[in-house]
């Protein structure tokens, strides 16, 4: 069987990479050394998956710690709401809550891993 995009890691990364490029018609197979797909997602949040924050991009960057410039190239390619359209679009909608965290409506980030793997 040949796949047009390999991609190695079935975390949240692995997981967007993979349902964009098949959103793209490519044929994709996602490999991950675990036997779940989704584990630490399904963990994240405390169970909930803080999934984006919905704060504007220079209020996000100030809170990293470091020097969190290098991520304006990254959030001009995907913004965080690009990241909410996402998950509206697979299906999970979402709300946001203080300091503009958004995580699934359901409070389970199993929501969120179903639609995904």
């Amino acid at each position: 069987m040949q796949f047009d995009v390999i991609v190695i890691g079935g975390g949240p990364s692995g997981l967007m990479a993979a349902i964009a490029a098949g959103e793209q018609g490519a044929k994709v197979l996602l490999l991950d050394k675990g036997d779940k797909l989704g584990r630490k997602l399904a963990i994240s949040g405390g169970g909930r998956c803080n999934v984006t924050n919905r704060l504007p991009v220079d209020e996000i960057i100030k809170h990293i710690p470091g020097n969190g410039r290098f991520l304006y190239s990254a959030f001009s390619e995907f913004s965080n709401e690009d990241i909410i359209a996402f998950f509206e679009k697979l299906g999970v909608p979402l709300k946001e809550e203080d300091h503009g965290r958004m995580f699934p409506v359901s409070d389970d980030a199993k929501s969120v891993v179903n639609q995904t793997t």
